[in-house]
């Protein structure tokens, strides 16, 4: 009985202790610096297969988690309003959760709290990409946001971002997604190999519409939408392989350029264009960044091993950037310091036991250790710099962006 008596005072001893030592916790609002300079960068994706639970997150250079998004169904646009100084997101919600009645938005989010400001309804259409290059294009003016529909009807919603509000919706039928192309002008890809040109008034209202010629052969040689722009000029990269460069003004669109990414012998050890978002630029230096990798032509859409390096001034590859793990995408920030940031794919564990799981257990086994990582490199000299490991688990991230 003296045991259990002294159990029990020691007990309730303890609970006070721990009672007394706990202090109320209290919500706060962090509030980030300006992000000029800082070489911080997003990561975000469709949450597959998680997908009513996208999500973009927020890292620094040294790896540090500095916050995130939670965006809804299916997460394809993450636009930077420098003007406002405003995030954009285009977001999808079901009444019941993963279903019931749809509700597409337009989300305002503040950069430095990433708190909502404002929600805009627009039409619950909008096209839900893996590859989201183009799905939702902010003017060049910065008035407006288009975003792409698909239900399979291809259309355009045009929204507002002085006025905050829904303007219009614009049929493109047989045309995607979208390129800016000045601060009114928009060009939409096309299936039969040409583009739509598209330009809005004052009002966001259409005054002109126009079907471009093909300008490539979209059966044997199809161009991928995960283009990148610098100035007027788009560059695309190719199921074969080429470059196709895209001048794109209001008063014209054309091909500038023209060359092949890879050399004969290249070609024939089959060496090919990777991943979902493929191409980088840093405008400064004129230079395109594609991400390579050898497989037979149905795997062009796998993880690159490799990043090619091209003078977008004379076609010429300048060098070759060995990557330290497999990557899906890549992005390049635009300081003096330029940083090239590669989503990839890396095994947290010794080689050797690596190998065994996949000799002895086989593939599917070793993917259960795979986890998304970003490796930070140098985007002139090619070295490593650091790898953020610690990407969360349980959404699938497609896209990274330097901020």
């Amino acid at each position: 009985m003296t045991k259990r008596i002294l159990s029990l005072l020691l007990a309730i001893g303890f609970l006070s202790t721990a009672m007394a030592d706990t202090t109320r916790e209290t919500i706060q609002i962090e509030v980030l610096p300006d992000h000029s300079g800082q070489q911080w960068f997003w990561t975000f994706g469709p949450g597959i297969p998680f997908a009513s639970e996208s999500r973009a997150y927020l890292f620094d250079a040294d790896g540090e988690n500095l916050g995130q998004l939670n965006a809804g169904t299916w997460l394809t646009s993450l636009v930077f309003d420098e003007l406002r100084d405003e995030i954009l997101t285009v977001e999808t919600y079901f009444s019941r959760g993963t279903r019931g009645t749809r509700s597409d938005q337009v989300v305002i989010y503040d950069s430095h709290t990433l708190q909502v400001k404002q929600e805009i309804s627009i039409p619950p259409k909008r096209m839900e990409a893996v590859k989201s290059t183009g799905v939702a294009p902010l003017s060049d003016d910065n008035r407006f946001l288009l975003v792409v529909n698909f239900t399979p009807a291809q259309s355009v919603s045009v929204v507002d971002l002085e006025k905050r509000e829904f303007v219009t919706e614009i049929e493109t039928p047989g045309c995607s997604v979208l390129y800016p192309a000045g601060n009114r002008d928009f060009y939409s890809i096309c299936g039969n190999g040409g583009f739509m040109q598209i330009r809005l008034d004052d009002e966001g209202q259409v005054v002109f519409k126009k079907r471009h010629p093909p300008l490539f052969d979209p059966v044997n040689d199809f161009l991928t939408t995960a283009a990148s722009r610098i100035g007027d000029t788009w560059y695309f990269v190719s199921f074969e392989n080429n470059v196709h460069a895209i001048t794109m003004t209001p008063d014209n669109i054309g091909i500038t350029k023209q060359w092949s990414l890879v050399t004969d012998a290249e070609r024939a050890d089959n060496w090919r264009i990777s991943g979902q978002h493929h191409t980088a630029v840093h405008k400064k230096t004129n230079q395109l960044f594609v991400l390579m990798h050898q497989g037979d032509p149905h795997t062009f859409e796998e993880p690159g091993e490799e990043v090619w390096v091209f003078d977008t001034l004379s076609g010429q590859r300048i060098k070759t950037i060995d990557l330290d793990d497999v990557a899906l995408s890549i992005g390049v920030s635009q300081g003096p310091e330029a940083t090239l940031h590669a989503l990839a794919f890396n095994v947290p564990l010794p080689t050797l036991f690596t190998m065994w799981i996949y000799f002895v257990e086989g593939e599917a086994e070793l993917m259960k250790h795979v986890v998304q990582v970003v490796d930070l490199y140098d985007a002139q000299t090619g070295e490593h710099l650091n790898k953020v490991g610690d990407i969360p688990v349980g959404g699938y991230q497609t896209v990274v962006a330097p901020w």
